[in-house]
């Protein structure tokens, strides 16, 4: 790990952190561009799994938005309350689950198809929502902390990390790669450890509402 990548990534984290305070204080800040750009893969990520798709994902995604910039203004930390991705995730919820009753009502029916309307319909409970949402975030939180460690390493050694999870021998990855039983080792453990720092890091600072960057 080089110097400059290390703080290259630092960097942009505590840029992360500082966009939700931002987008709260001044609704005009392009803090607001750099948050929908941030949250939007999440988002489309649940909403797929809940049946949405073409123009209803689409006019779903809007409504969410439209919902977190009316809300945000209104969030207050609380120790007491929800973290802020809790009650972003509920507010997800309760946008699709409108979006999918008023359509239910019209005389055309959902446009959802059968098994989407059937999943989403499914998610009506808030504890499967929640599940189904934090399945969703974990997925999501490891694919952004795969795209940091990629920052971070070169050569063989993310390869030697995704043979490994797909359960490829310590032999068989040395004789594909071309190199040492025990640089596998070492690149393995390279990689895991960077991986989970940044897992660790990335849930501190996105999955609460916070004023203050990291230090």
């Amino acid at each position: 790990m080089t110097k400059n990548s290390s703080q290259s990534v630092k960097d942009s984290l505590l840029t992360r952190v500082s966009l939700l305070q931002q987008a709260r204080e001044d609704e005009n800040h392009p803090a607001w561009e750099e948050l929908l750009k941030f949250y939007e893969p999440f988002v489309s990520k649940v909403l797929l799994s809940m049946g949405f798709r073409g123009a209803d994902l689409d006019d779903a995604k809007q409504q969410v938005f439209v919902k977190l910039w009316r809300g945000l203004h209104t969030y207050e930390r609380d120790p007491e309350r929800a973290l802020f991705r809790t009650w972003f995730a509920r507010l997800i919820r309760n946008t699709a689950l409108n979006i999918i009753r008023s359509k239910q009502r019209q005389p055309a029916g959902p446009s959802l198809d059968d098994e989407g309307s059937r999943k989403a319909n499914q998610l009506a409970e808030e504890s499967e929502m929640e599940k189904r949402v934090e399945r969703e975030w974990q997925e999501y939180v490891v694919e952004l902390a795969m795209d940091r460690a990629r920052l971070v390493f070169s050569g063989h050694a993310i390869d030697v990390f995704l043979m490994s999870l797909e359960g490829q021998s310590v032999e068989h990855i040395a004789t594909t790669l071309g190199i040492k039983i025990n640089t596998v080792y070492i690149l393995k453990h390279r990689v895991k450890t960077v991986l989970l720092k940044e897992i660790k890091q990335l849930k501190r600072d996105l999955e609460d509402f916070t004023e203050e960057s990291p230090a």
